[in-house]
């Protein structure tokens, strides 16, 4: 079997053999004049690929980038970087890249279409831009008007808020739901997880290894040479399991009864740290509600739920009650979206965390000691910014207890059914088409809207749905302050600093934001004086009133900081007790579950629809952006739909072969690769395939996006379901297969 730090290490070489010619041909737009050569610079800086922000020490010499690696003193990747950061100056040198502004002439839309792009000046786009989304406002509202964006960097933020912008992200597709659960079981949310001191590690379909979160990773590592025991429950054989001492292929949305079954048996044989849960949560008010609540959820019933033997859950139980500290931790993606038990499933998870008394103890589930960065909106308070829609495009108000997140899962339901005629005007950045369910409903809801101008580096598939492109700098380009929440036992602090000069006419978000920002809302852009606020000075105030530097200047030479402090546990949460939070009251009292009660995923196998769909991030990409990187393209090769031998018997498939695998919504064609790492009742397609700009030299063309399959949402659906949390169901489908 290749190692990890084997797959590393080819990528940095390919990274070296395959830059050669490109360079080569490029030069005159990747490289400075310069009458002669200098030394090479090492160049402290962060990845941005990731939240993980790893930090990077980069070798830059006549102007160009020459190699990227970890930075050795940075505890949280610990001198590492995974395949996407190590090759991340691809990005920046991808002759695909886009160069200019443009402006569309043809006005019919669609991938299929031709934009007749037409190379215009910054001032021209950001008039245009200006005037565009004012005469929308003032002919239909600020309503008609969508962000499709994160709420980062916060200069998009300040200008959505200054327009009255509703805003729309991924996070149902992501970890939504266990942010909300967290804030109402411990207080706040956390990635923060001491597995290297933990004794018993219960991992309910996280894959560490294959994510390529090398920050996530070295814990798991230290976690196994420190002694832990670690138990995975998985329908796939990952990387993850192969590195675990017990792997149990759960039946997909099994999960739920699994961590219900082991909450029965910590209550029922007194297997929790009760001095805990007497102190800091509220086990003593309602013990009598949770021991008659978690009765019935008997192994020998999670059994036929989950497919995990009884006596198997019973022990696993029995260890994870005894050797403390343990601890089950959750991340991004897998059981917060997965199926439409979500909300119940990321609650029991809480629940054996608070049970364990792990919550910010060494060994658990801690809050991140972090050096505070002042916010953008706190260093130049804006006015009063108006309200936004009290009714959205995506319904999430009718969830009311789904935080602040957007929707993906209903947007195209919305902008097509429920308010057809509503988005006149859209701002697009950070996202890629094959990232929304059925991206063919959204794609036709964007051929419908008046105006769309979109922010990108690379020419994606929704650039083709735009009226004007701006073309984006990349991190290796940016500045930033970066506070440690991963791993943060202490406080760290890392740069992120331009490595080189920004390409052609390339432009920051900060600039984007702010020129816009002048043109549409300017008294949400000038500081008390009159005078216009901008990125470099917001920078040095937030590292001098942070106390890391004089400015951000000095900051920059320093390029990182790290604070040694003693870990001192909570004992107060911040929630509305003040205490850990088994049972929820603020659910109760919106007429939800405070406890966390069983329901099964939303679909299940049929003799139309016979398999489970299992979909997985390839761990050498950010998902679907870095597909044009062909040093990355190279590792992980064609698209291949996973299937078990027994299955493709029986349907007459050969590993290699093409494959046909349809839902109720959609098909896909790919190479079958036949694997015993996976159940036999399992359809395993991996995520970030099937890109079709014309304008992607590398990745158009290769594969099928796995969305395809996955069905939008109703809001309503999610409202009659109890889905009420607006979890986006990404696992949730069911396929057929048969060969292509």
């Amino acid at each position: 079997m290749i190692s990890r730090r084997t797959v590393l290490q080819n990528a940095g070489a390919a990274a070296a053999l395959s830059f050669a010619p490109w360079r080569e041909a490029f030069a005159a737009h990747f490289e400075q004049s310069r009458s002669a050569p200098y030394p090479p610079e090492s160049i402290v800086t962060a990845c941005g690929f990731c939240d993980s922000a790893c930090g990077m020490r980069a070798t830059v010499q006549d102007g160009a980038i020459r190699f990227l690696q970890g930075l050795p003193e940075d505890p949280h990747n610990e001198g590492r970087l995974c395949a996407k950061g190590t090759t991340a100056a691809w990005v920046k040198n991808d002759p695909d890249r886009l160069k200019f502004p443009m402006k569309r002439t043809n006005p019919r839309k669609g991938i299929e279409e031709d934009p007749g792009w037409v190379r215009i000046s910054w001032t021209e786009a950001l008039d245009t831009v200006a005037a565009r989304f004012a005469e929308i406002r003032e002919r239909y509202g600020p309503e008609a008007l969508l962000a499709i964006s994160r709420s980062s960097p916060a200069w998009f933020a300040r200008l959505f808020s200054a327009l009255g912008m509703e805003r729309v992200d991924h996070n149902d597709l992501c970890y939504g739901v266990d942010i909300v659960m967290q804030q109402r079981t411990i207080g706040a949310h956390s990635f923060a997880w001491d597995l290297e001191n933990a004794k018993c590690i219960v991992l309910f379909g996280w894959d560490f290894m294959a994510r390529a979160k090398l920050s996530l990773a070295n814990r798991l590592l230290h976690a196994r040479e420190n002694g832990a025991r670690i138990i995975n429950f998985n329908p796939l054989y990952t990387p993850t399991a192969r590195f675990c001492d017990e792997w149990h292929p759960v039946r997909p949305g099994g999960d739920l009864a699994v961590a219900l079954a082991m909450i029965h048996v910590l209550l029922k044989e007194n297997l929790f740290d009760r001095d805990f849960a007497e102190k800091y949560t509220n086990f003593p008010q309602y013990e009598a509600e949770l021991r008659t609540h978690f009765e019935k959820y008997t192994p020998e019933w999670a059994e036929t739920e989950s497919d995990v033997p009884a006596p198997v859950i019973r022990r696993i139980a029995r260890e994870y009650g005894t050797s403390r500290p343990a601890v089950a931790p959750l991340h991004k993606k897998t059981l917060a979206a997965n199926y439409e038990n979500a909300a119940p499933m990321c609650h029991a998870i809480a629940i054996l965390n608070i049970l364990a008394g792990n919550i910010d103890r060494p060994g658990g589930h801690y809050f991140p000691r972090t050096i505070s960065i002042p916010a953008l909106d706190t260093i130049y308070p804006p006015p009063a910014y108006p309200r936004l829609p009290s009714k959205r495009v995506d319904g999430r108000e009718k969830l009311p207890l789904a935080g602040s997140y957007g929707m993906f899962s209903t947007l195209a339901d919305g902008m097509t059914r429920v308010y057809p005629d509503r988005v006149k005007g859209i701002f697009w950045s950070g996202y890629h088409l094959n990232s929304f369910p059925q991206p063919r409903l959204l794609a036709e809801a964007l051929k419908k809207v008046e105006f769309m101008v979109i922010v990108e580096i690379l020419p994606m598939d929704a650039v083709y749905f735009a009226d004007i492109v701006l073309p984006n700098t990349m991190f290796l380009e940016g500045s930033d302050v970066l506070s440690r929440t991963y791993n943060a036992k202490s406080p760290f602090v890392v740069v992120r600093q331009p490595l080189t000069a920004a390409p052609f006419e390339t432009r920051s978000s900060a600039f984007i934001a702010i020129e816009l920002g002048k043109r549409l809302a300017p008294e949400y852009f000038r500081k008390a004086d009159g005078t216009w606020i901008s990125s470099s000075e917001l920078l040095d105030e937030q590292v001098r009133r942070a106390g890391i530097a004089e400015n951000f200047a000095e900051f920059r030479k320093m390029g990182f900081l790290a604070r040694e402090q003693p870990f001192t546990p909570r004992t107060t949460f911040a929630t509305a007790t003040g205490k850990c939070q088994i049972y929820v009251p603020e659910f109760a009292a919106r007429g939800y579950e405070p406890l966390p009660s069983w329901r099964p995923k939303r679909e299940s196998p049929s003799p139309q629809f016979p398999y489970y769909l299992i979909t997985y991030l390839p761990g050498e990409h950010k998902r679907n952006s870095t597909q044009n990187n062909p040093i990355l393209m190279e590792i992980s090769g064609p698209m291949r739909v996973q299937i078990h031998p027994s299955t493709a018997r029986k349907h007459g498939i050969r590993d290699g072969g093409p494959i046909w695998v349809r839902s109720r919504v959609g098909g896909i064609t790919a190479l079958a690769q036949l694997t015993e790492t996976v159940r036999p009742d399992v359809v395993v397609v991996p995520h970030g395939y099937g890109h079709k700009s014309p304008w992607l030299s590398v990745a158009r063309g290769i594969g099928e996006s796995d969305n395809d399959l996955i069905p939008a949402l109703r809001i309503e659906a999610l409202q009659e379901s109890g889905n009420w949390l607006g979890s986006g169901c990404i696992m949730d489908a069911v396929v057929a297969i048969e060969p292509a």
